[in-house]
């Protein structure tokens, strides 16, 4: 999954504001598309900004879309080439 951090973030879909559902009490809460339920969006309490699921965005083409961090890197599939100049995230 391709998660992109906002700072602060202004919903404009048919769908409006996600629905959101608190995962881990007073740390972490995840949105969710009110009508069809994919998942949209993370909050976490240690992490300043606003993840959204890039396959949320209505355009994905800009070059401030740069991966800058892989979690779980050595999980990846063997398929997928790896991202390169990336970082290990502290996520996993």
């Amino acid at each position: 999954m391709w998660w992109v951090g906002f700072e602060t973030v202004t919903w404009t879909g048919e769908g409006g504001e996600p629905t959101w559902y608190e995962t881990v009490e007073g740390e972490a809460k995840r949105g969710f598309c009110p009508t069809c339920g994919s998942s949209l969006a993370a909050i976490d309490s240690d992490i300043p900004e606003i993840g959204i699921n890039a396959t949320a965005l209505d355009d994905t083409s800009g070059p401030d879309l740069v991966p800058i961090h892989v979690s779980f890197r050595d999980d990846a599939v063997h398929w997928l080439p790896p991202v390169p100049e990336t970082e290990h995230s502290t996520a996993g």
